[in-house]
C-alpha cells in the first residue's frame, strides 16, 4: 500500500473537541481526511453521517458533484433540514438555484421552526431568490431574518446586517433581470 492508501483509523467523533480536531483535518490535509471518512463507509456503508461528513471535503477540493452525490445518499438514508440545507448550499455553489430553493423549501417543511432558527434557512432562501432576480421574495425572506442577524458574507453571500442585506439583495436581482433581457 503507498502512504495514499493506507488506511486511517480515527473513531467517528461523538464530542465538540473530537469533531474540533475532524475539522481541523479537513482544512489542513482534504486528502486524509477523505481516507478517514471512506473507512467509515467501508466499514458501514449505511452511515449517513459519513456521507455527511465526505461532502464537506469534495467541497473543499472542488468535487461539487461527488459532494451532490453523498448527500443524494444521505438524504435517502435519513432526510432531514440540514441534510436538504447542505444539498441546497451545493446547488447554489453550482448554479442551480431551483434545485437550491426546492431543497430549501423541503428542508423548511420538514421543521420550520428549526429553519428560521438562526436565520440562515431564509437568508440562503433570500439569496436564492435573488440570484433568480426575484427581488419581492428575497426582500421577503430577507424580513423574516432576525432583526439582530449579522453575517460576514460567507460563500458569496450578501454581508451585514439586516438593511445591508437587503440593499445587497435588491442589487443582485436587479442584477439578474437585466441578465435575463
Amino acid at each position: 500500500m503507498t502512504s495514499g492508501q493506507e488506511k486511517e483509523s480515527m473513531k467517528e467523533p461523538t464530542t465538540a473537541e473530537e469533531t474540533s480536531a475532524l475539522h481541523d483535518i479537513l482544512k489542513a490535509d482534504p486528502q486524509r481526511y477523505l481516507r478517514i471518512v471512506n473507512e467509515w463507509i467501508d466499514r458501514n456503508p449505511a452511515n449517513s453521517h459519513a456521507y455527511f461528513s465526505r461532502h464537506f471535503a469534495w467541497m473543499k477540493i472542488g468535487e461539487p458533484q461527488r459532494a451532490l452525490d453523498d448527500l443524494n445518499t444521505v438524504i435517502e438514508l435519513d432526510p432531514c433540514p440540514v441534510s436538504l440545507f447542505s444539498r441546497g448550499e451545493v446547488y447554489r455553489h453550482i448554479g442551480e438555484y431551483e434545485k437550491a430553493l426546492a431543497d430549501f423549501e423541503r428542508g423548511e417543511a420538514i421543521d420550520p421552526e428549526d429553519w428560521q432558527s438562526g436565520g440562515f434557512g431564509p437568508f440562503y432562501q433570500a439569496d436564492v431568490h435573488a440570484r433568480l432576480g426575484n427581488e419581492a421574495q428575497a426582500l421577503a425572506y430577507c424580513a423574516r431574518l432576525p432583526d439582530d442577524f449579522w453575517t460576514p458574507g460567507i460563500d458569496n453571500t450578501p454581508r451585514g446586517g439586516k438593511a445591508q442585506i437587503a440593499d445587497a439583495l435588491r442589487s443582485m436581482a436587479a442584477d439578474a433581470r437585466s441578465k435575463r433581457r
